[in-house]
């Protein structure tokens, strides 16, 4: 009897210190440092439903307070069943939270195809605005926009970078963490969303923001930032920002707002796709960033091009999303891998079983990140090991390997 009382206490215990964990957290290094309302970021904001007769839907929901007055925040909302309304109202289906770089607003192409690829979807605009619409953009993947009457901070540098003096409510970045966690928490709310399988994807700025926001809210289940990464101050395009900054400001920049400082105390697994000549975000920064996230792939496609278009093609983050949201076959991924005799070795562990080709990807070239002209060398495999030897001029190198599924799976950056 009194083993059972122990048990059950110690149960109990476990079980009440679990609820008492926030889903949302800071890194420990940041707690108690910036004067966000988790409770109220866990649950649902107030919203208006603008528009339900389109396929894709509109909203406005609640976002933090700027220069003292409440704010709204435009998102598009699609899902199977706004496609087709005679589905089954008690069908719940995964949901994925899209979140746009520089220059980009809340985009309803981008909810429309994953809400016929059977996601749920929610693009928001984190730069105070709506965009225009859908038919008069220039194309689909078009940003005009016009400012909501209660819209946040503006995305532009001077938001993103110079008002670190000011209260965090007057800091860009501080509102666009906040709406992108309302957006998950309002999605979540949804009877048709299961909220146990969420996800996330952002693209250049939303890719930075992905990798914040994945060591904050422990809710989704997977995350792809693509392109976005940290160490920013080390190289990338806003290097005049940070030379403007001074080295005093430049570090508290770095201290509050770099994903550096945030992707470490992630739980989901994520998924960091770029391109190996990507103008803002160089490739050493990006693989640092990654690799202080506890549970990570890489995807480095090389001469990937930048913008929201290609930034959103990739079939890898669909399929990694799907996979880890229970739905899809895992990924390939390399093994093992290590320089013996001058040779680079390695084993491929087949998640799908269908690798198609495998490549040494390597750079000979000392210039800056964007400017290097990467080579491809294909290398022969047999029982899932490879060989081969890396050219002595190589200065910077990885495995690269493509699946039948389309997937692009890299190892970790080497170096001479």
């Amino acid at each position: 009897m009194k083993l059972r009382f122990l048990s059950f206490l110690v149960l109990s215990l476990w079980h009440w210190g679990a609820l008492a964990q926030s889903s949302l957290s800071l890194p420990s290094s940041l707690k108690g440092k910036i004067n966000w309302d988790f409770k109220t970021l866990e649950k649902a904001p107030s919203y208006d439903w603008e528009d339900r007769e389109d396929s894709v839907w509109s909203l406005t929901y609640e976002g933090e307070s700027y220069r003292g007055k409440p704010t709204q925040v435009f998102a598009y909302y699609a899902s199977p069943s706004t496609l087709d309304t005679s589905l089954s109202q008690k069908k719940k289906f995964p949901a994925v939270v899209l979140i746009h770089g520089g220059g980009g607003t809340a985009f309803r192409i981008w909810a429309l195809e994953w809400a016929k690829k059977g996601y749920a979807a929610i693009a928001m605009d984190l730069s105070g605005n709506r965009p225009f619409p859908f038919e008069e953009q220039e194309n689909p993947w078009g940003s005009k926009s016009t400012r909501l009457e209660r819209g946040g901070p503006t995305q532009d540098d001077d938001n993103k970078f110079y008002r670190l003096e000011e209260d965090f409510s007057e800091q860009w970045q501080f509102h666009s963490i906040s709406n992108v966690i309302r957006a998950h928490s309002l999605m979540r709310s949804f009877p048709e969303v299961d909220k146990e399988r969420t996800a996330m994807t952002g693209i250049s700025w939303g890719g930075y923001l992905t990798n914040i926001v994945a060591g904050i809210d422990h809710r989704f289940k997977a995350a792809v930032p693509v392109y976005g990464a940290g160490f920013l101050q080390e190289g990338s395009a806003w290097d005049h920002r940070f030379d403007s900054l001074g080295k005093e400001k430049s570090l508290k920049w770095v201290d509050f707002w770099d994903p550096s400082h945030y992707v470490g105390n992630s739980k989901m697994p994520l998924l960091f796709l770029n391109g190996t000549n990507d103008f803002a975000y160089f490739v050493e920064n990006w693989h640092k960033t990654a690799q202080l996230a506890p549970n990570h792939q890489l995807s480095l496609v090389p001469e990937l091009k930048h913008s929201h278009f290609h930034g959103a093609e990739p079939v890898e983050i669909f399929n990694f999303i799907h996979y880890h949201l229970g739905q899809g076959p895992a990924f390939a991924s390399f093994e093992n891998v290590n320089e013996d005799g001058g040779m680079l070795k390695a084993h491929i562990n087949e998640g799908s079983d269908e690798v198609d080709a495998v490549y040494l990807v390597y750079t000979k070239d000392n210039k800056p990140s964007p400017e290097r002209t990467w080579h491809l060398k294909e290398i022969e495999f047999s029982n899932k090991t490879l060989a081969t030897d890396v050219p002595e001029e190589a200065l910077l190198y990885y495995l690269y390997l493509v699946e039948k599924t389309g997937n692009r799976v890299s190892s970790a950056l080497l170096k001479k």
